[in-house]
């Protein structure tokens, strides 16, 4: 499979929310399994100037989004959760997005955050986020560091960041772990 991966721009704002939308299928399938209206949800936050995506025949099929202290990669509002998902759903839907995705980040200036690492069920398995993850370091010579969280089950995204070089370096118990079928999620740094 041929692809680019490059810096995102205006124009990928709908691709950039559907690929976010459909690579976390699961995790937003609690507040509605209806994809496209997460996507239109993500979609009215998504900071282009904070993604690279990997693209295929003129469509993307994979995206890194970078955030730090002054800014998340996508911060939807309550009102645009509403709007998509309706009063009560958009209502829980932002609560819990905002403290996952959307509300401001504590770390120090020299800090990248990985918001987003997700690539297409078609695409995956083919070096697409290894390239993402090398072209997000290469874009951000500010950050001396960059960190993420991932999964206890996600066995593959795990060894992806292994072995860019990504070390764990704490794990936090998830509090709703029984309904979200994973234990912790495992923190990830990676240092210059």
């Amino acid at each position: 499979m041929d692809y680019i991966v490059r810096k995102a721009n205006a124009d990928d704002k709908a691709q950039i929310a559907r690929t976010i939308a459909y690579s976390f299928e699961r995790d937003f399938s609690g507040l509605t399994k209806d994809m496209e209206r997460v996507a239109k949800v993500l979609e009215c936050g998504v900071d282009p100037g904070r993604f690279i995506v990997a693209e295929h025949g003129g469509r993307i099929v994979g995206i890194t989004g970078c955030a730090d202290c002054a800014g998340r990669a996508v911060s939807s509002t309550k009102k645009d959760c509403r709007k998509h998902l309706g009063f009560i759903r958009g209502s829980i839907a932002y609560r819990v997005l905002y403290e996952e995705s959307f509300g401001p980040l504590h770390y120090p200036p020299a800090t990248g955050v990985i918001d987003f690492v997700g690539v297409s069920e078609e695409a995956r398995g083919k070096g697409i986020a290894d390239a993402m993850l090398e072209k997000t370091v290469e874009s951000n010579p500010q950050f001396a560091e960059f960190i993420l969280n991932v999964k206890d089950n996600n066995g593959r995204a795990i060894a992806v960041y292994e072995r860019f070089g990504f070390v764990e370096y704490e794990r936090v118990p998830y509090r709703w772990a029984k309904q979200a079928g994973f234990d912790a999620k495992i923190w990830m740094k990676y240092t210059r």
